[in-house]
């Protein structure tokens, strides 16, 4: 059985180890693809594109600032997981980020994520939709991450605009990895719980 990544509430199922306890479609790619597996309160990465803190400290809510560093902006981020996830149906996590950037953070997004295990790996999935601050246009966003064991994974992330192809490698609270941002650029990747 996987160990749950925030406490058993009442009326709440316990999150795999897989789910993305990063919400994807508003952090820089690179946070999906290192999403933690413990139960740390705050988690860090980063690479040659940006990095992002976050505070997981709250079983459904995220908080979180990144750093882009073409852009040089600095963000402030939030999500929620509306629905959780249970028998056989998929959480529903709405997010909202002040500023959007090129890598993979949206103005508001509403995603479905759906979580499982094919032999002795794990997958998460995600959809749904995003608009970025300074568009009108609404965009679709997805992704997928599989592990085929507790310590490598490899996935992808779409923005709306690009794909974001990645591998992981994770060893306790710590995560690295390589990401081809926009499925052209190589970078290294670094995350760590603490």
């Amino acid at each position: 059985m996987p160990i749950p990544l925030v406490p058993p509430q009442i009326l709440a199922p316990e999150r795999p180890a897989t789910s993305s306890k990063v919400f994807c479609p508003i952090c820089v790619a690179n946070g999906y693809a290192s999403a933690p597996s413990s139960t740390k309160k705050w988690f860090f990465t980063g690479n040659s594109v940006g990095s992002a803190l976050w505070y997981l400290g709250e079983p459904r809510w995220q908080f979180g600032a990144t750093y882009h560093s073409a852009t040089q902006g600095v963000r402030a981020l939030v999500g929620y997981q509306a629905i959780t996830e249970r028998h056989g149906a998929p959480a529903l996590n709405l997010s909202y980020g002040l500023q959007s950037q090129e890598t993979g953070a949206t103005g508001v997004s509403v995603t479905l994520e759906k979580n499982g295990g094919y032999g002795p790996g794990r997958w998460n999935v995600f959809a749904g939709a995003s608009v970025r601050s300074r568009e009108s246009v609404v965009r679709p966003v997805a992704g997928f991450r599989y592990s085929p064991s507790m310590r490598w994974s490899f996935g992808n992330q779409y923005d709306g605009n690009v794909h974001n192809p990645f591998v992981q490698y994770r060893w306790r609270e710590y995560s690295v990895g390589a990401l081809a941002v926009g499925a052209r650029v190589l970078t290294l990747t670094f995350g760590i719980s603490f």
